[in-house]
C-alpha cells in the first residue's frame, strides 16, 4: 500500500477575516491592541472552531492494481470506516482506470457547505450488470426528478423527491432488455441527461434510494486536526486489503491487490511447446507467436508447467529415442541460459523448494510409449534426464499398447512386455499417462499398477462423443486408483461447435467433479501441442480467466485450488518422491 499526501484544504473562516479586516479600518495601533485583548478568547475560539477543524475539507484519491500484472481493477469496492463516528461507513467503487476519489469534511454546527453547481456525472460502472450508480450535486433544497428512457425515448421509470442540497448517489437497478438507456435528473427547471449500457436482460429492477455521497464529519474537540478511517479493498476473485489512516491533508493511495488465482499453486499437465524449443524457439523471451513462454507463464499465474516431449511417429519412425534426447537437451540449454526464470523440478520437495521464488517449475514428461523403443533401459534414461510421467501411446499403438485410436482399442490391451514397463514405471517412479490409450490398455494398467494414475489431456465422451475422450466408467476408474484428469482445451474435444469458450470447459470440469468429486479434476491444457484454442483462453497467459470463471460458477477458492493443482501435486507427490 502506498499513500502520498498534499498539503491543500480548503477553509470557510470568513468570522476571522471580516473580524481581521474591521480592527484593521480602524487604523489605530492602540484601538488594534485593545480590540485583540478585549476579543482574544473570541479569536482563539474562532480559529480553533473554523480554522483547525470546521470546514476543511479533504480529497482522498487512488487506484486499486492487481499486484502481479500491475493492470487496474474496474468496480473494486473500498469501503471505508470513519472511526470519528463508529456507525459511519461509505462505500465506493473504482472506474474503468481502477481510479477512485472521495470528499472528507470537518463541518461544525453552522457550517452550509454545498455544491456550487447542479451537475450530474456518469454512471458507474459503464457498461454495467446488474447494478450502477449515479451521482450528482444539487445546490440547494427542492424537489428533484428522476428519469430513464430506453433508445426509442420510452420511460422505463421516473420518481420525484424532496431532497437538500449536497452530493449525492443513487442507484439504478437494471430493467428490461440489454441496450442503451438514458438517465435524467430534473432540478429547478434544469435537466441534465446521460448515457449508460446495460449488459444483460433483468426482469426487475429500478432506481434505489438517493444517499448523500462522501463524508461530512460534525465538529469535535476530542477528534483533533485529522480525520481517522478504516480502509478496506475488495475486488472479486481477489484477497481483501485494509489500512488504517488519519487524514490530515489530501491523500493518494495506491493498492495491489493479491488475486485468488496468484495465491494458488498452478500447473498445467501438458504443454508442448519444446516441440518448438527443440528448433530454436527461445522460452525465456515474451513471443508473439505460439502459445507459451516464461512471460505469459509468469503473467498467467503458472507455477510449474509439465513439458511433454512428443516424438512425431511418422518424421521419426526410427529415431524417436533420440528426437525425445534432442528435445530433453533443448530444454537444458534453456534452463542453462535462463536460470532466474526457468528451474526443472524431478520430485515434490524440489517443487516445494522452487514454489514462490518468481522461477517457472518445469517437469519433463514422454508423450508416446514408441519413445523407448521396446526397452526398459531407454525408459530408465529417461528417468535418470527427469521424466516423471509417460503418456503409455499416441494415436499410434505400439506393440506392447494399443491406442484410442485403434480399431482393435475396445478389445486388444498390454502385452507382457507391456506390464513389464507398468511395474518398471511404478518402480521408477513415473506417473503413468493413459490420455490417447485405449479402452482395453486401460483395464489392463489398472490391474498391474499399484500408484494412481492420469490422464493427463483428456475430455468427457458423455459430452463430446470423441475417441479422445474418457467414459464415465473410465473417469470413474481413475479417480478410484487415486489419480485426476486434466481438463483438455483443445476445442475439437470438448464440443462440436466452431466457436468454444471458456464455459465449455467448465460444463467437462463440471460433469467429471459431479461424477467422481472435485479432487480429481485438473487441467491439461494441451498448449503448442493444438492448433485452435478456446475463446478466453488463448495462451498461458489466461489461465486467470479460468479461475474467475470458475469462481463466479460458484466454485470455492478451496475447490479452485485443487482445480489449479493441489489435486495433481497429491499424485506427484505420491509417485515422484
Amino acid at each position: 500500500m502506498i499513500v502520498t499526501m498534499s498539503l491543500y484544504s480548503r477553509s470557510f473562516n470568513y468570522p476571522i477575516l471580516n473580524f481581521c479586516f474591521q480592527v484593521l479600518n480602524n487604523g489605530f495601533i492602540l484601538q488594534v491592541m485593545k480590540a485583540m485583548i478585549k476579543f482574544l478568547p473570541t479569536l482563539c475560539s474562532i480559529l480553533l472552531y473554523n480554522g483547525f477543524l470546521a470546514g476543511q475539507t479533504y480529497y482522498l484519491t487512488g487506484i486499486v492494481k492487481d499486484k502481479f500484472t500491475n493492470d487496474p481493477l474496474d468496480s473494486a469496492v473500498v469501503k471505508i470506516f470513519i472511526k470519528n463516528i463508529p456507525s459511519k461507513t461509505d462505500s465506493i467503487y473504482t472506474n474503468g482506470f481502477g481510479n477512485w476519489s472521495y470528499t472528507l469534511t470537518n463541518v461544525g454546527s453552522e457550517s452550509n457547505l454545498t455544491p456550487e453547481d447542479f451537475s450530474l456525472s456518469q454512471n458507474y460502472p459503464n457498461p454495467f450488470n446488474p447494478s450502477t450508480k449515479i451521482s450528482f450535486s444539487l445546490t440547494s433544497s427542492d424537489y428533484v426528478k428522476f428519469f430513464v428512457h430506453d433508445a426509442l425515448g420510452q420511460e422505463i421509470e421516473s420518481f420525484e423527491q424532496f431532497l437538500s442540497g449536497g452530493n449525492y448517489t443513487i442507484d439504478w437497478y437494471g430493467a428490461g432488455a440489454a441496450g442503451i438507456y438514458f438517465y435524467s435528473i430534473e432540478f429547478r427547471g434544469n435537466r441534465l441527461t446521460k448515457k449508460m449500457i446495460q449488459l444483460d436482460g433483468s426482469k426487475r429492477g429500478g432506481f434505489g434510494k438517493p444517499y448523500l455521497s462522501g463524508s461530512q464529519i460534525p465538529f469535535s474537540k476530542s477528534y483533533g486536526n485529522s480525520i481517522n478511517l478504516d480502509l478496506i479493498f475488495s475486488s472479486f476473485g481477489y484477497d481483501n486489503d485494509t489500512l488504517s489512516i488519519s487524514v490530515s491533508t489530501n491523500q493518494n493511495i495506491i493498492t495491489q491487490l493479491v488475486s485468488l488465482h496468484h495465491r494458488a499453486f498452478v500447473i498445467d499437465l501438458h504443454n508442448d511447446v519444446l516441440e518448438k524449443v527443440v528448433y530454436g524457439y527461445e522460452l525465456g523471451i515474451l513471443n508473439n507467436n505460439n502459445h507459451s513462454d516464461v512471460p505469459r507463464f509468469i503473467k498467467g499465474g503458472v507455477d510449474a508447467q509439465m513439458f511433454a516431449l512428443w516424438p512425431s511417429p511418422s518424421s521419426y519412425p526410427t529415431t524417436a529415442f533420440q528426437h525425445t534426447m534432442a528435445m530433453i537437451d533443448s530444454f537444458q540449454r534453456q534452463l542453462n541460459k535462463y536460470p532466474s526464470k526457468l528451474k526443472q523440478a524431478k520430485n515434490s520437495k524440489e517443487i516445494d523448494s522452487l514454489s514462490g521464488t518468481d522461477r517457472v517449475v518445469g517437469v519433463i514428461a514422454v508423450e508416446g510409449g514408441h519413445a523407448i523403443e521396446n526397452s526398459v533401459d531407454k525408459l530408465k534414461e529417461f528417468y535418470n534426464r527427469g521424466v516423471r510421467y509417460m503418456t503409455l501411446t499416441w494415436n499410434n499403438s505400439t506393440s506392447w499398447a494399443t491406442a484410442a485410436a485403434d480399431g482393435q482399442a475396445l478389445t486388444k490391451g498390454l502385452s507382457d512386455f507391456g506390464r513389464q514397463v507398468i511395474k518398471s514405471m511404478d518402480s521408477l517412479g513415473i506417473i503413468i499417462d493413459i490420455s490417447h490409450v485405449g479402452k482395453k490398455t486401460i483395464e489392463d494398467v489398472l490391474e498391474v499398477t499399484t500408484n494412481p494414475i492420469i490422464a493427463s489431456h483428456s475430455g468427457v465422451r458423455a459430452l463430446r462423443n470423441h475417441y479422445r475422450n474418457l467414459y464415465d466408467e473410465q473417469i470413474v476408474a481413475i479417480a478410484n486408483s487415486g489419480g485426476v484428469i486434466g481438463v483438455v482445451f483443445y476445442p475439437s474435444f470438448l464440443s462440436t461447435s466452431s466457436t468454444v469458450r471458456i464455459d465449455t470447459v467448465i460444463k467437462h470440469i463440471d460433469y467429471i467433479k459431479n461424477l467422481v468429486g472435485i479432487d480429481h479434476v485438473a487441467l491439461g491444457s494441451d498448449f503448442d501441442g493444438i492448433e485452435k484454442v478456446v475463446v478466453g483462453l488463448e495462451d498461458v497467459s489466461k489461465f486467470p480467466d479460468l479461475t474467475m470463471a470458475l469462481l463466479k460458477k460458484g466454485y470455492s477458492f478451496e475447490d479452485v485450488k485443487k482445480i489449479l493443482g493441489g489435486n495433481f501435486l497429491r499424485v506427484f507427490k505420491q509417485v515422484c518422491k
